[in-house]
């Protein structure tokens, strides 16, 4: 069968690949003490070799004067995201084998503790100061190695140039329908001027290549490789006679694009989205359209980006509203219906004024802004504003400062969040194969549900319950630096689809100019590229897809994903000259098994036809005592207003 060794595909090339811990290449003495040490594997480069503890003067590894030097984790590849080792004391204490060992006690006491630096976390921390007061004391804690959760950027050089890609989290999504509270926070605490930034975005920046979409129909699935490409502005009816399928499959490819038959006849507006709301989108794909399996494997994983399953598990009135394909003869109002998932209720609520609003680094610009205001000099350019966050450089040795009024503790595990029963609150966690405990007059936990589930041991059973009910979506972004894309020039595309493969697609970035940054656009000059994969097992309700895709992305090394990027872009463009042992010259893979929130959906879950109230994210978010819960699980939408929506909430529980 065709294809290409290791040795074509440039696996054995000297860029960032195997054994890795937190993206740091290890040997094997290395790897057996984080098996041996809980914590161990989780701490950040020099973190716990002899630095000492933040509360006793020398920081976590900070940098300073002697000892290792502080990391840059935007740059460095390899195994990202939730890396090796970030879970290990999260799944120990789930798993009720955690040992904390000895409590090293730090006498550190602040009025603000919040467990998880990511966009909830940081909006928290943030508004607390802003209502508390500038000399309010605040400790923010995460797992991982970066700040920012799901909201992570990626940075490559390759030669002069500077290339940019978000690691996660994409996009300031339909700002019209953001609460008043949250969109002060972009506006005005961030300063963020969203028409302008929409003016960063260079889309005309690829106009001169008259570059086109592409499909690889990969020889496992469809007996040969094959790059099948459109033609701007070609029809259905002539793009799919290119396909190697039957005239049935394809003749149900040209009706599910223009169909304008009305399905329901006789039935009003409220019925046919009632109908809808409980129907599969595949259910109405084959039953309405008379498509077949040829013709879905096309188009199945249309869903993914929004919901992360593929057809299969997502109601058909969702995909109307979210812009799929088959229903041009419906004439349906673009109003809400009973048992509207979140998203499509967004996107019906879109106005004139919501428009793509991206930053090169995708949402960890909003990140980065936060943690200037929480410590002004953590970036070599003070205060930087939202043009100057895109190149300004984070010293992490800033980060957690004795001192300092707000620090931001990476690679640190919290295991234990108690109330005193004086009015505060006990926070135990791990660090460097060691425990630690703070405390706090108040704390937000703005991690995952699930974890504060089992780190909470006051919570009420049904309030745990709940918190697990909801399963992140499991995902993957992976970045690629390239020395050049003239291969994609000479093939005149911009993307290509790979429907049968593990990633869903590969293609050029946007294009962005903001600030000194700007992105290259020349076929000449490298870029960065970006494939997307949201593995899933259909059949399965959603919840139960979500784990059977986590625990596929935690079994994966590292050498497997660079294999099948290589090999994905190698069929597809090795044509047009592209040779992935030369040209590729970095790999980031983004790995999130525990990524964004689940969204609940009429098919799965009864809930969205109650009230709010007695829907399990709301169950989940009752404040225990001086402990309250943000993160956008706490919200069931996995977006960035709906992190800041739960930020706004959880304080003012507190103050």
């Amino acid at each position: 069968m065709p294809g290409f060794s290791d040795r074509e595909l440039g696996m054995g090339r000297r860029i960032t690949r195997r054994d890795f811990i937190d993206g740091v290449a290890v040997g094997t003495a290395a790897v057996a003490a984080a098996t041996a040490l809980p914590g161990i594997a989780q701490a950040a480069p020099g973190a716990g070799k002899g630095n000492g503890h933040g509360g006793h003067g020398n920081g976590h590894g900070n940098g300073h004067g002697h000892g290792p030097k502080t990391p840059y984790p935007p740059t460095e590849t390899g195994l990202k995201g939730q890396g090796a080792g970030s879970y290990d004391v999260a799944h120990a204490v789930r798993n009720g084998d955690f040992d904390p060992g000895k409590i090293n006690g730090t006498k550190e006491s602040y009025d603000l503790v919040v467990v998880g630096a990511g966009l909830s976390g940081l909006a928290a921390a943030h508004l607390y100061r802003k209502h508390a007061g500038k000399n309010a004391r605040v400790l923010i804690l995460d797992a991982l190695d970066d700040f920012g959760g799901h909201a992570r950027r990626n940075e490559f050089q390759v030669g002069r140039s500077l290339l940019l890609s978000n690691g996660g989290t994409v996009n300031i999504d339909t700002p019209s329908t953001w609460t008043r509270a949250s969109r002060d926070l972009l506006t005005k605490d961030l300063g963020v001027d969203l028409k302008a930034l929409e003016a960063t975005v260079k889309s005309d920046a690829y106009a001169p290549y008259s570059l086109r979409s592409a499909t690889l129909f990969n020889a496992e699935r469809w007996g040969r490789d094959q790059l099948v490409i459109r033609e701007s502005g070609e029809s259905w009816a002539s793009y799919v006679t290119k396909l190697p399928m039957g005239a049935a499959s394809r003749a149900a490819l040209v009706r599910l694009y223009t169909t304008t038959e009305d399905f329901y006849p006789g039935l009003t507006d409220a019925q046919k989205k009632e109908i809808l709301a409980r129907t599969p989108y595949e259910t109405y794909l084959r039953e309405k359209i008379g498509m077949d399996d040829d013709a879905l494997e096309v188009v199945k994983r249309g869903t993914n980006g929004l919901w992360g399953v593929n057809v299969d598990r997502v109601a058909a009135a969702d995909a109307w509203a979210t812009g799929q394909p088959g229903f041009g003869g419906l004439n349906l109002a673009h109003t809400p219906w009973p048992g509207a998932g979140f998203t499509p209720l967004m996107q019906l609520a879109e106005t004139d004024d919501d428009g793509y609003f991206y930053f090169p680094e995708g949402n960890a610009a909003l990140a980065r802004l936060l943690v200037s205001r929480l410590i002004p000099d953590a970036f070599d350019e003070r205060r930087p504003d939202w043009r100057d966050i895109v190149t300004a450089r984070a010293d992490y040795g800033r980060l957690d400062r004795p001192g300092s009024k707000v620090r931001i503790r990476l690679a640190s595990t919290a295991f234990s969040v108690r109330n005193d029963g004086r009015r505060g609150v006990d926070v135990h966690y791990a660090k460097g194969g060691r425990s630690y405990h703070v405390r706090a007059k108040g704390v937000v936990m703005a991690c995952w549900n699930s974890v504060a589930s089992y780190v909470m041991p006051e919570l009420p059973a049904e309030q745990a319950t709940a918190m697990r009910y909801g399963v992140k979506v499991p995902l993957v972004y992976a970045r690629v630096a390239l020395r050049d894309w003239q291969p994609f020039a000479r093939a005149r595309v911009s993307r290509v689809s790979t429907p049968s493969r593990f990633f869903s697609s590969f293609g050029l970035p946007t294009v962005t100019e903001i600030g000194d940054f700007k992105m290259p656009s020349r076929p000449e000059l490298p870029t960065v590229v970006s494939l997307s994969a949201t593995p899933n097992q259909p059949g399965l309700i959603c919840r139960d897809q979500h784990k059977a895709g986590r625990r596929q992305l935690m079994r994966m090394p590292f050498e497997d994903f660079e294999r099948e990027i290589r090999d994905s872009m190698a069929r597809s463009l090795s044509s047009y000259g592209f040779d992935p042992a030369r040209d590729i010259t970095a790999v980031t893979v983004n790995r999130w098994a525990h990524g964004y929130a689940y969204e609940y959906n009429s098919l799965d879950d009864p809930h969205l036809f109650r009230p709010e109230s007695e829907r399990p994210y709301a169950q989940a978010r009752r404040p225990v005592g001086r402990i309250t819960i943000a993160n956008s699980d706490a919200e069931g939408f996995g977006y960035t207003q709906a992190a800041f929506d739960a930020a706004h909430r959880a304080v003012s529980q507190l103050l």
